[in-house]
């Protein structure tokens, strides 16, 4: 990871660490709003049309909800996922780039492969939806219940952090090949001959080739970069405790 950081200042300079972020932060907002929002709505329907004590009462509702809330939301912001990680892997000088931004990179795509090409490596990034959201949403608030439940005072934050750290690092690394997988299929779209015609085949020539440890390059830095996730879900927390206080 140092190694790399090093070698892209040294060749593209240190603006080139950013290169992607504009339409990161456009996927994000909307990202993170329809996540939250959407694993509190399916939890909640989940949860009121069981009696207590059965299935979908418990913490199944809760991994549920975050597995349907991700695969919902990736759906709606794909075309913006996929253009994030091509224009973060479009290397080289300004002269020698594929794409010059998000519109440009839509429009080059639709015009080679069509709304196919838009959404390919989708059913490889919903599997890893599953895994990822069902682990970050339905643990996190899973422990966050069963801590709830064993303390008579709200729980404290540091506590909460902890839990959202360690749930997080988890989900991370438990669906980090899915997510590899799903990075190779997306690196596919607008080019003549793909290397990988399915998801399935990407896998069989990810594993033949390179060796199983290359499915998980790279996973070190997004443990690094859980932090941020992790400090999401107990933000969320705060500012739904404020406000119920508050009658929001």
């Amino acid at each position: 990871m140092v190694d790399c950081i090093v070698r892209t200042v040294r060749e593209e300079g240190i603006l080139s660490l950013w290169r992607g972020n504009g339409s990161s932060v456009i996927r994000y907002y909307p990202s993170v709003a329809l996540n939250f929002s959407l694993k509190d709505l399916y939890r909640n329907i989940l949860r009121s049309n069981s009696r207590e004590g059965a299935f979908l009462s418990g913490p199944p509702a809760n991994f549920i909800a975050g597995s349907a809330a991700g695969c919902t939301t990736l759906i709606i912001i794909y075309p913006l996922d996929i253009a994030h990680t091509r224009l973060a892997a479009d290397i080289g000088r300004t002269e020698t780039r594929q794409f010059r931004g998000i519109c440009h990179f839509l429009s080059t795509i639709h015009k080679k492969d069509g709304i196919r090409g838009i959404y390919r490596g989708l059913p490889a990034s919903l599997q890893g939806m599953v895994v990822h959201r069902g682990l970050y949403f339905g643990g996190f608030d899973t422990i966050k219940e069963i801590m709830s439940r064993e303390s008579e005072s709200d729980v404290a934050l540091w506590k909460r952090w902890v839990a959202a750290q360690a749930v997080t690092t988890a989900a991370g690394l438990l669906s980090y090949p899915l997510d590899t997988v799903r990075r190779r299929m997306m690196m596919q779209s607008g080019l003549e001959k793909p290397m990988y015609h399915s998801t399935l085949d990407c896998w069989r020539k990810i594993y033949q080739i390179e060796g199983f440890i290359s499915f998980y390059r790279g996973a070190m830095s997004n443990i690094f970069r859980s932090t941020g996730a992790a400090a999401v879900l107990v933000l969320y927390d705060e500012i739904k405790k404020f406000m119920n206080w508050t009658g929001l």
